[in-house]
């Protein structure tokens, strides 16, 4: 017996990319090698890290402005970070219902086979659709063997008979059997009684014209004699049928006919195997192909197909075309806070409202996550601007979810053809771009695309380009804002506060280049430099001041930084319980095991741990439950309107009151007034930062006279 189809025997072997390799190594592969369609990322040891589909990939780097916003960042930036892993020794079967059933959209990105938890090679769903059809063709081939010896039995013994008539009865595919010299029916087995919707004893004895229509009898009659002229077997086309429980199946033919040793037909044998499942997996793959499985909406495929057509309208036919890009707002924060399920419903509530906002004439597509798109044709500019206008207002509308409330709002950005362009990628680029105007101009409205974007964009390229030679050129700066103690009065710690000293822009606020740091990966760099840097400063004050260090969450994706910790507090000889590390909740959020465990080991060294802008995410107060923060820091948005806004007075006494039951230290960020500082003393907060006790400074010298007791 032939052994069944494993994984390893559809892997492709493709050699790996490290997570160092650039996009444009990996763009010219995909270029050049037009079979390669997945690429894993492999570490040093084999670990997978992610996978990378040449279709998806492609849509972002095609484009001028995807190669120079990603061309030189590492592969990771633009990966699957959860890829389908899959063990070579899988039985292809299982495979193929598990994964059609459960995580079809995956399926179709490719998986990455592994053995021993190591990479072994890569699949598509096309090896998969060949595996299954060749392994179909090879059952048939062998039912047919198994047919024509049993059959050859039929003659030995009545108890081989017996045994004959058993098997064929459970042959998995339908068993037809006539008379070479009548073509009269001498045997059909019961699949064959299911699949045609007769019985045995009703056509036995019979021709095809004694139970079929005129005109199939007519073609099987065909059939028969076609393969009575064959020397060899002969497969008919895919016939369609009502079987016994009236569902229409599709089923294959087959006929052979059986010979007498002297070479004489003696009967024509007929094999019909059921396709229907086959079919419908086949099509199912089909529109996975072109459609997203959780919204029904087009994917990214079939957005490309559609977006080519419409160009070639406009070429044509001097038609105009808009392509609108949106982006959800505040979807991430709801997908953290309430779960992946929550995030999924929510989204084919989205899809479904888009669906009404647009003409059956519109495409509308998910390009991914909370991303999608629409190609309009369009008599003037205006239509588009309705459109998003139609589609903000639908938005803005709750969304009533497993008994909760959910607002979300959309980012719309418009680019125009031919007026923008008549290059696909290009046109996405660029309604990318005004997309993300609207995001930093407030979010929840639409703008079209204006040619001033491009040096936006170019400006951000120089930027990271110039913040690349920022560390090595020495043109960072720590400046440190004072914590006080509301009770003592006396200054207790300083914060450290990035500066960037750009030779030509002058001082560059730490809003625009953070950002612009994470985003190419110089992130790590420069927050080691800026832990070694605090520690070292803070290890040569005259008293124990301690220092506080804001943590990235990218930094978290590395096990270093414990020691990153532990290193910095060994080289400055800082003691560990005077260093303080802010992270935002959203370290929590993105990885909360991994994150976690970092926590405590950075914690088992004795280091501090402050939540920083606490109250301003969804689920603030879950995370104190999390893990045992050392202090929670206030965000300024509620101490703004102290003491007279008495919502903000409830907010703050709420938490300073909760801070206490769990013995937990309380700051109030963004002090500027004596009456904010009374009103936070009146509500027992611990600590208090702001420009009222001081504005960050290079240098703490003012702090290092007789000390003055503030707020006396």
């Amino acid at each position: 017996m032939q052994k069944a189809l494993c994984i390893s025997d559809i892997t492709d072997r493709v050699d790996p990319v490290s997570p160092q390799c650039h996009n444009s190594t990996l763009y010219e592969a995909f270029r050049d090698e037009s079979d390669l369609m997945v690429v894993a990322v492999v570490d040093d040891a084999g670990r997978v890290l992610g996978l990378i589909e040449r279709h998806a990939f492609n849509l972002t780097m095609a484009a001028e402005y995807g190669r120079a916003l990603y061309g030189n960042k590492p592969v990771t930036t633009l990966m699957d970070r959860t890829p389908l892993l899959v063990d070579v020794l899988t039985p292809l079967r299982d495979f193929t219902r598990t994964t059609l059933s459960e995580r079809p959209s995956e399926l179709m990105r490719g998986f990455i086979a592994t053995h021993d938890g190591r990479y072994a090679g890569v699949g598509t769903s096309l090896s998969v659709l060949k595996a299954i059809s060749a392994d179909l063709h090879q059952s048939l081939g062998r039912q047919q063997e198994m047919t024509n010896d049993l059959i050859r039995l039929g003659g030995e013994s009545q108890r081989h008979q017996t045994f004959l008539n058993m098997v064929i009865q459970n042959i998995p595919a339908m068993v037809l059997v006539k008379n070479a010299s009548d073509q009269k029916i001498v045997l059909l087995n019961s699949v064959g009684e299911d699949m045609l919707g007769v019985s045995h004893d009703e056509v036995v004895g019979h021709a095809s014209g004694d139970f079929m229509t005129a005109e199939r009898a007519a073609l099987y009659n065909t059939y028969d004699q076609m393969a009575l002229q064959s020397e060899d077997a002969i497969m008919l086309k895919e016939e369609h049928v009502t079987d016994a429980h009236g569902r229409q199946r599709i089923i294959q033919l087959k006929k052979t006919v059986l010979r007498t040793p002297s070479g004489e037909a003696d009967c024509i044998l007929t094999l019909g195997t059921d396709l229907t499942e086959q079919k419908q997996a086949e099509a199912r793959i089909a529109h996975l192909a072109h459609y997203d499985p959780l919204t029904g909406l087009a994917n990214r495929a079939l957005f490309t197909r559609e977006m080519d057509a419409a160009l070639s309208r406009v070429q044509r036919h001097d038609r105009k075309v808009a392509l609108l890009c949106l982006d959800l707002d505040r979807f991430k924060a709801i997908n953290d806070s309430y779960g992946h399920m929550t995030g999924d419903q929510l989204l084919t509530e989205v899809a479904e409202r888009l669906r009404g906002c647009i003409r059956k004439s519109d495409i509308i597509a998910r390009m991914g996550g909370d991303e999608f798109a629409i190609i309009q044709d369009i008599e003037a500019p205006e239509d588009a601007q309705h459109l998003a206008g139609r589609i903000i207002d639908a938005m803005k509308l709750p969304i009533m979810i497993n008994e909760t409330v959910l607002e979300v709002g959309v980012s719309v950005g418009i680019a125009l053809a031919p007026t923008d362009g008549m290059d696909a990628n290009n046109l996405l680029s660029r309604a990318d771009l005004a997309m993300y105007r609207v995001k930093a101009e407030g979010r929840n409205g639409w703008c079209f695309y204006l040619p001033e974007m491009d040096a936006q964009l170019q400006g951000r390229i120089e930027m990271e380009h110039d913040l690349k030679l920022a560390l090595a050129g020495g043109q960072f700066q720590l400046y440190y804002q004072p914590l006080l103690n509301l009770d003592t009065g006396h200054v207790v710690s300083f914060e450290a506060l990035l500066r960037w000293h750009h030779p030509v822009r002058g001082l560059v606020s730490p809003a625009e280049f953070i950002p612009l740091a994470e985003e190419c990966g110089l992130i790590g760099q420069l927050g080691e430099w800026v832990l070694n840097e605090a520690t070292r400063t803070a290890a040569s004050w005259p008293q124990n001041w301690r220092v506080a260090v804001n943590i990235s969450p990218l930094q978290f994706r590395h096990k270093s930084l414990v020691n990153l910790v532990r290193k910095a507090l060994k080289a400055s000889g800082l003691s560990a319980t005077r260093l303080e590390l802010e992270i935002t909740e959203s370290v929590i959020l993105e990885d909360e095991t991994h994150n976690l465990a970092i926590l405590n080991a950075i914690r088992a060294l004795g280091v501090r741990i402050a939540m920083d802008d606490f109250g301003t995410g969804y689920s603030s107060l879950s995370y104190l439950r999390t893990f045992p923060f050392d202090k929670i820091k206030i965000d300024q948005s509620f101490v703004r309107d102290l003491p007279h806004d008495k919502n903000a007075l409830s907010i703050v006494r709420a938490i300073t009151d909760m801070a206490q039951s769990l013995g937990v230290l309380i700051t109030a960020e963004g002090v500027e007034t004596q009456a904010q500082m009374d009103a936070l003393k009146a509500l027992n907060c611990g600590e208090a930062q702001g420009y009222l006790i001081g504005r960050p400074a290079p240098e703490i010298t003012a702090y290092l006279m007789p000390v003055v007791r503030y707020g006396t």
